[in-house]
Parts: C-alpha cells; sequence; structure tokens
C-alpha cells in the first residue's frame, strides 16, 4: 500500500532517498478504529494546543501514515502550510517494534530529542511542534516505526496564526536595562540601589518540584527571556522561593456567643497588628541544575520588579489563636511564592554577605583555609576574595544603625573575623577595623587578644590614637573590655607602652572603685560599681 515519500524544496516535491527514506499512506487509505480512540485524539490535541501555548478551538487533520523501516531517517526540515489555518504538526507513533528513530526539533539556538517508542502495546508517543520548527527523524536502526502525522489547524479565521516564540528583541532590551543597572550599581554601592532583583512567577511550585525545566507556560516564557539576558550582562540567575512569616495580635470578629464557645473558627478572628515579620529567600535552584550553596538570605521590598509585585503576594496559610489567660487572641501568618532572582557576578560575595555575619563567617574562613593550603600569595584570586569578602563584613560590622548605636555589639563577638584578617595578613582591612572602633568604641573583652595580634599590621601611632578615641566612648559601658586591650598592648609592645598613658588615665578615671565615691548612688546600685582583682592580669 506504501510509496516511498517525497520532499519539497521551493517549488518543487522530489524524491531522493538521501534526504528521505519514508514510505507514506495517503490519509484516505487509513482507518482508525477503536470506541476510545476519538477521545483520546482530543485530549492529545487539547494538551498539545495548551503546551504551544494556543487559545481558542483547534482540531487535527489527519495527513499521512508514515512508516520508517531499517534505515528510514528523513533529515532536517520543516514542514510546509499544507491547509489553511496550519499552524502546528502532531506526530503520533502507534505501539510498533522498532529502534531509533528518534525526533529532533531545533529552534533557534535549541535542540530537543524525543524518543516516543513505548514498551507497551497499550500505550503511543506523541510531540507537537510549530510547522516552522526545523526537525528530523533520526535513522531507524531495527523494526518499523509507525507514525500518524496530523496537521493542527486553528479554525477561527480572525486570529493570527500562532508561531514560536521569538525572544530576541525582548532579550536585548532586558540585557541592556541588566547592564545598565549592574554599572549604576557598580559605579555607587548602597542602600538606594537595589544589589539583587526579584521577579515573581505566576504559578505555585513546591520545593520538591521547582527548577528551570519544571516551569510552567508564562513562567518558562519569562525564564527563557531572563536566562538569556542575564548570561548576556555577566549576572547570575537562580530559581528561588519568597518566603514571608508574620505574627501579632488578632481581634475577635464574631458574635457574643461564638466568642465565649468552645469552638471558635478562624473566620471570627481577624488581624488586629504585626508584631514580627520574618522575610528571607531559600530552596536556591542554578540554571544547570546543580546544587546551590547559597545561605537563606533576606530581602527588602525596593528589590521586587516590579515593586508592587511585593503587595501582592497571597498568604499561603494564616492560624489564629484564642485568648488564653493573661494573653489576647494572637495570629501566625505565612507567604511564599516562587522567584527568579539576578544580580551582577562581580556582586556575588556581596550577595553571601547578606545572609549574615554567622552565615558569612564560614566562607571567610574557608577562603583563609585555602589560601594557606594552596598558595599565600595576596595576588591570588583566592585572596582576593577572601579580602573582597572581609571588606563587606567590615562594613556591616560597623554599619549606621539608628536603633543601635553600637550595632556590631549585637554580636557575641568579632575575634574569629579578626583571626582571618590576620591570617590572611590583610592590613587593608584591620585598618578599617581600627578606624570602626575610633569611632564607635571597643566593648567586647574576649575580642582584646585578636586586636592585639592585629595591631602588628598597622603603625603603632595609629592604635595610640584608637585608644585615645575610642576609651571616652567605651569605659563607662566597658570598662573590663578596655582594660583587657590596654594590658594586652602593653604586653606585646613594652617599649613604647609609656605612649598609651592618655589612655591608660582616660580608664583610671572612669574606674568605679570606692562605691563610696558614689554618694548619689542608691545601695543596690553600689553593689555593681566595684573592681575585681581580675580586671588588670
Amino acid at each position: 500500500m506504501a510509496e516511498q515519500a517525497p520532499y519539497g524544496r521551493g517549488q518543487e516535491t522530489l524524491v531522493d532517498t538521501d534526504v528521505r527514506r519514508t514510505w507514506q499512506i495517503d490519509a484516505g487509505q487509513v482507518t482508525i478504529k477503536g470506541k476510545h480512540w476519538p477521545e483520546n485524539l482530543t485530549t492529545i490535541v487539547s494538551r498539545c494546543a495548551a503546551g504551544l501555548g494556543v487559545s481558542g478551538e483547534v482540531q487535527a487533520e489527519l495527513y499521512k501514515l508514515l512508516v520508517y523501516d531499517a534505515g528510514s531517517f528523513f533529515v532536517s526540515h520543516c514542514d510546509s502550510e499544507k491547509t489553511p489555518g496550519m499552524f502546528a504538526t502532531l506526530v503520533i507513533v502507534l505501539p510498533s517494534e522498532y529502534q531509533g528513530g528518534e525526533l529532533v526539533v531545533k529552534h533557534q539556538q535549541e535542540a530537543v530529542t524525543l524518543d516516543l517508542h513505548r514498551d507497551d502495546a497499550a500505550e503511543i508517543g506523541y510531540a507537537a511542534f510549530y510547522a516552522d520548527c526545523v526537525h528530523e527523524v533520526l535513522p531507524v536502526t531495527q523494526g518499523c516505526r509507525l507514525t500518524l502525522i496530523y496537521n493542527l489547524i486553528r479554525t477561527d479565521k480572525k486570529l493570527p496564526l500562532p508561531k514560536p516564540p521569538d525572544y530576541h528583541q525582548e532579550q536585548d532590551l532586558v540585557a541592556a536595562l541588566l547592564h545598565n543597572w549592574s554599572t549604576l550599581l557598580k559605579a555607587a554601592p548602597g542602600d538606594e540601589i537595589p544589589e539583587k532583583l526579584i521577579y515573581l512567577l505566576e504559578h505555585a511550585y513546591a520545593p520538591a518540584e521547582l527548577g528551570f525545566d519544571t516551569l510552567k507556560n508564562a513562567d518558562a516564557a519569562v525564564a527563557e527571556v531572563l536566562v538569556a539576558a542575564a548570561e548576556q550582562a555577566d549576572c547570575e540567575i537562580h530559581l528561588a522561593l519568597v518566603s514571608v512569616e508574620e505574627s501579632g495580635s488578632a481581634e475577635y470578629s464574631g458574635g457574643y456567643g461564638g466568642h465565649w464557645g468552645d469552638e471558635s473558627e478562624d473566620d471570627d478572628f481577624e488581624v488586629d497588628e504585626v508584631f514580627e515579620r520574618t522575610e528571607t529567600i531559600s530552596e536556591w535552584r542554578r540554571r544547570d541544575g546543580k546544587p546551590s550553596p547559597l545561605p537563606t538570605l533576606p530581602f527588602s521590598e525596593h528589590e521586587f520588579c516590579p515593586t508592587a509585585a511585593y503587595e501582592a503576594i497571597e498568604p499561603n496559610d494564616i492560624e489564629f489563636q484564642e485568648a488564653t489567660g493573661n494573653a489576647g487572641a494572637s495570629f501566625e501568618r505565612t507567604y511564599q511564592a516562587a522567584a527568579l532572582v539576578v544580580w551582577p557576578k562581580a556582586f556575588n560575595l556581596v550577595i553571601i554577605n547578606q545572609a549574615g555575619f554567622a552565615a558569612t563567617l564560614p566562607v571567610l574562613r574557608d577562603f583563609c583555609q585555602r589560601w594557606e593550603d594552596e598558595c599565600q600569595d595576596q595576588n591570588s584570586s583566592l585572596w582576593q576574595d577572601a579580602h573582597t569578602l572581609a571588606g563587606y563584613m567590615l562594613r556591616d560590622i560597623f554599619r549606621e544603625n539608628t536603633n543601635n548605636p553600637n550595632g556590631y555589639q549585637s554580636r557575641s563577638s568579632d575575634h574569629e573575623f579578626l583571626e582571618c584578617l590576620f591570617r590572611l595578613r590583610d592590613s587593608h582591612c584591620v585598618n578599617g577595623y581600627w578606624q570602626g572602633i575610633a569611632g564607635r568604641g571597643f566593648y567586647q573583652k574576649k575580642d582584646s587578644d585578636a586586636l592585639v595580634q592585629t595591631a602588628t599590621l598597622v603603625p603603632w601611632p595609629v592604635a595610640v590614637k584608637t585608644l585615645k578615641q575610642a576609651f571616652p566612648l567605651s569605659v563607662a559601658k566597658a570598662y573590663e573590655a578596655c582594660a583587657a586591650l590596654l594590658a594586652g598592648l602593653c604586653a606585646a609592645e613594652p617599649d613604647t607602652a609609656a605612649d598609651l598613658n592618655n589612655a591608660a588615665q582616660i580608664l583610671w578615671a572612669a574606674l568605679p572603685g570606692d562605691p563610696q565615691r558614689f554618694p548619689e548612688l542608691q545601695p543596690w546600685e553600689r553593689g555593681r560599681m566595684t573592681v575585681n582583682d581580675e580586671l588588670v592580669p
């Protein structure tokens, strides 16, 4: 029944088995029976239309039954428009015994290889692609591959025919915007320009199903544009989950009986005031599918594109707790949404530093260890990365905080950070830390030994001047810390210890000594105004 299948070249129809070796049977000679087939075909067509992003009524018109025996193939080609309204080709592979014959579909710079063979005789394989996508059938190596070819037709004549998406214009525009943003960020880093950008996706994704290859519909299209644009602009792009957790007070909104009943529902309450809010990005996914080392990061509203997107996040869950004892009614509410997150590759360490001191310190220690093990060359990339990261950490340690003038005191200690700076012999960052102390004071006794160690990397006059400036700010709150630092420097530099006389006098004048020196204090306050014999070792 079959005849050798031809192919089109311009206005010609040719038979050449070096280009296409396939047998065909015309649709008029093909009958498909079985009471379930019409329903199955309708399901396949609707799935393909949705996958291609085509709305409206779509019909499938049988074109040919193709038989690929051993050695059959079809080189790369595009399908011609065989009937008005045709926009795509549907390939259905019937149950048949064969090997090889994979379908390869190409569009722009991407190619997908599809093996539509099914081992179960009760199953069929199918694929649909836009008619102007280049595609080929690889050689069948064994058996016969039986294939139904359908033309997918849009019946609404008023609508233009769908075409495969071409996002080059959008990619170039977004790449230019990302490049300009990166340039501004490098020229004027600060809080006004976001260090990362967050684009929320439309669909919900659980952590187990979050990945670039599992994005749906419009999300997949947006990711395609942003991935290409980020590469052009030398930016990183990740998938992640944006999470917000809130808690606070609630008010009863129901009737009197319900308020005092034993079975109050969540509908009986409403949110009153938010007391605590935690905003984080986590569950990072890389484009290549490899695990991401990024820690959980904070985010701010001005990082969203557009900024109004943050306000549009809907809560995933809210729980109310009834008033108990002296505690009023309360609530806990969570939000979660998938997002694409972009930042310049040059700011990788900036992004890591956003995780906070506790999360960033192990990264700095790792840089130090690798640098010591591998090269100990300050011109190496490892040292430069460590120096850069230390600079960001140093910036945040002494960053102004209106709610806490001595904001960096909230950490338990900086001695591990100082030890890293000393191991790196990073005199620039060490000097920066000493300058920070001069402006903010010194408050942590446990940091004194590490600070004395780093003093060898700063000029001695700088150390002397720092104590003179820092002690007036610190001694009233942390005279033990000041004493430990002064004693450590005197022991380390005995020949020039006299230079620290001014700082010693500042400390001496502030020491509480005899509680009777402070008659204005109440008796219970005087108990704290004592100095033990361990103040100065």
